[in-house]
């Protein structure tokens, strides 16, 4: 009879764990255009990782160059190595979406592909 007091409450600890282990709870995406990323300044709380999600909808190939991408982990179905000597490339159409949990600060991103070079923005976590 005892046990039958105590399962409720072992019930309603365990959803408020799952409830604090849940996945980011902001996503903040940034789509990729000819020549330019929109939007080109992002800001996000910090404090919890959130999702960033990246779309090419130009004609062109992209980069997603940022050394927020060292604080990440993929979560899509492509394989890319988080490095940022090795940028995440875009193929026209296609997208990537990665769980970032970083520190406060500025961070800026570009793509580096010859003649893009004002292809830039700044992510901001505050």
């Amino acid at each position: 009879m005892a046990a039958g007091r105590f399962l409720p409450l072992v019930c309603g600890t365990a959803l408020l764990c799952c409830a604090a282990c849940d996945g980011p709870s902001e996503t903040v995406s940034v789509t990729t255009e000819d020549y330019r990323f929109v939007p080109n300044v992002l800001r996000v709380k910090a404090g919890s990782p959130f999702i960033l999600a990246l779309y090419n909808a130009g004609r062109e190939d992209h980069e997603f160059v940022s050394p927020v991408l060292a604080y990440g982990t993929e979560k899509s179905g492509e394989t890319m190595t988080l490095d940022t000597a090795a940028p995440g490339l875009l193929k026209p159409g296609r997208s990537l979406r990665f769980q970032v949990s970083a520190p406060p600060g500025t961070y800026l991103y570009s793509c580096r592909r010859k003649g893009h070079a004002n292809m830039t923005g700044t992510l901001i976590i505050e």
